[in-house]
């Protein structure tokens, strides 16, 4: 039987199409046929450095070829690769590989500091278990060539069970804490097996961070269709170059957040690019704003626009094909191939179209639960069910609406973002009585993060002083972007924020409510 893990697909194509561009990044390109030597040669380094089958690998760096030589190599040798977000911060950093049990970090060169000043906190990472790449390291780092060239480039030939992890993605939760959600080799492989959108002639332009589900499994995509895939650098996105990048490689598909179309659309000679290689593109990760939809339908003619909605823990769970996109044009889709769908109320009973409800699925992509969380698990599932806390409605039709998220996330710019855990931060200000985080309507970004706070009585804070206080605390991209300050906040009776009340008055008149 065969057998759905990362490693065979990576075989297969380096097989059939040895010579073939499987990924390219600035003025690199690297075949499949050595883009697998390398995979074996750094899977091959990790067991001689005594690591098994079963470990845990932390991953921390910008897009680049390396970041899928990294996971790759970590699937074939049996091991758990955990994607660190380049944006977080000290504490954030040690909180992941710690709650993960990571044995082991592998981290790109740029971060030397910051991993300098946490190193001592983590708990199974000892010495000489940081790999470097990209650059000079730490003085008792692994240095990430010398491994490679140090090793076999023979296949390590580990026999590997498709339901084991391949990597735990971490994903905010009820907690404000990132929570890992387990996804095993065989929920990926069938992931990408059910997209529909690759084929040996697509070329791929990736452009969100390697570390986020969404780039892993077009990564993967890519190398199970024997694809192209052009990664764009990490750390900022110049639409300009976008359009350049679609014209010169003769790009065919592309995975953007709306905030990125919004800003190619606000590229004033945008109709000087020839973009008519482009032959799909995919809209994910936050909600598309209407006016939004018909000006990329208007700009990317003769391109089929796909819209849908899913999340790390489940994959894709609802498509909205191009043929109903005016038709149907705030749905985001009907239920994906093999995806059942229930929307239920809050007695746990099933609504009926047109009602609201918390939407639970199963999917072919499932994960397998969030790692040593057991509590968060139990709420997280009704029987083989999961929902990850948004709230939908299904038409007559069987079109799905996305209406609101019951766990009050913001996504700004395709990032996720847990208000209480930006509350938290905000709450130690000795100059803050109380605050409330919220996302706001963006035109670039989707969702801004507001903070609305009440002073202290008597004493003077300012907008700029909360944001520094909180970029001190949490990634820049969880931190507030505005501030205003408030006499006083909605409570309910039992002294509650009402964060809904705060929330109508910047969405009001609002297409789409968040």
């Amino acid at each position: 039987m065969p057998r759905l893990v990362v490693g065979d697909a990576l075989r297969a194509s380096a097989r059939s199409l040895p010579d073939k561009i499987a990924f390219i990044f600035k003025d690199r390109r690297i075949t499949y046929a050595d883009f697998e030597e390398r995979v074996n040669r750094l899977a091959n380094g990790l067991l001689a450095k005594g690591y098994q089958p079963g470990d845990h690998i932390a991953i921390m760096g910008f897009n680049c070829i390396e970041y899928f030589e990294i996971l790759f190599a970590i699937g074939k040798a049996g091991m758990v690769a955990v994607p660190i977000s380049f944006r977080f911060v000290g504490p954030e950093i040690i909180h992941i590989v710690n709650h993960s049990d990571s044995r082991a970090l592998i981290y790109e060169t740029q971060f030397k500091d910051i991993i300098s000043n946490v190193r001592d906190d983590f708990e199974k990472v000892g010495e000489g278990d940081t790999i470097a790449f990209g650059g000079q390291g730490r003085s008792d780092d692994t240095v990430y060539e010398d491994l490679l060239a140090d090793s076999s480039p023979e296949d390590p030939e580990i026999r590997i069970d498709e339901t084991s992890t391949w990597y735990i993605g971490y994903t905010s939760g009820t907690t404000g804490r990132p929570k890992g959600a387990m996804r095993s080799h065989r929920a990926n492989i069938l992931l990408v097996m059910n997209t529909g959108h690759f084929t040996p002639d697509t070329v791929n332009l990736m452009i969100m961070p390697i570390f986020h589900s969404n780039s892993i499994w077009f990564g993967l995509g890519g190398v199970f269709n024997g694809a192209t895939t052009y990664i764009y650098p990490s750390g900022g996105f110049d639409p300009r170059e976008i359009l350049e990048i679609i014209q010169r490689e003769k790009i065919t598909f592309s995975s953007m957040v709306p905030t990125m179309y919004s800003l190619i659309l606000m590229v004033e000679d945008k109709e000087r690019y020839d973009i008519s290689s482009l032959n799909t593109i995919l809209c994910s990760s936050a909600p598309l704003m209407t006016q939004t939809k018909k000006m990329i339908l208007d700009f990317f003619k003769n391109v089929e626009l796909h819209e849908g909605y899913g999340a790390t823990e489940t994959g894709g769970v609802t498509g909205l094909h191009p043929k109903d996109m005016y038709r149907k044009i705030r749905s985001c889709g009907k239920a994906a191939p093999f995806c059942r769908i229930r929307i239920l109320d809050a007695d746990g009973n099933d609504c009926k179209a047109g009602e609201v409800g918390e939407l639970f699925a199963i999917t072919t992509g499932m994960f397998e639960g969030y790692y040593n969380q057991p509590d968060v698990n139990a709420k997280a599932f009704r029987g083989e069910y999961v929902s990850v806390g948004d709230m939908a409605m299904m038409d007559e039709e069987g079109f799905y609406y996305i209406v609101d998220r019951k766990h009050d996330m913001i996504i700004s710019g395709g990032e996720n973002v847990y208000p209480t855990e930006v509350d938290d931060v905000l709450a130690q200000h000795p100059k803050v009585q109380q605050a409330a985080v919220i996302g706001v309507p963006d035109e670039k970004w989707g969702e801004a993060v507001k903070a609305v706070v009440v002073p202290v009585s008597g004493v003077n804070i300012t907008e700029e002083e909360i944001i520094a206080y909180t970029k001190e605390h949490l990634a820049a991209y969880k931190c507030p972007k505005s501030v205003d300050f408030w006499e006083s906040l909605p409570l309910n009776p039992m002294g509650k924020i009402l964060k809904r009340k705060i929330r109508d008055k910047y969405w009001e008149g609002r297409d789409v409510k968040i």
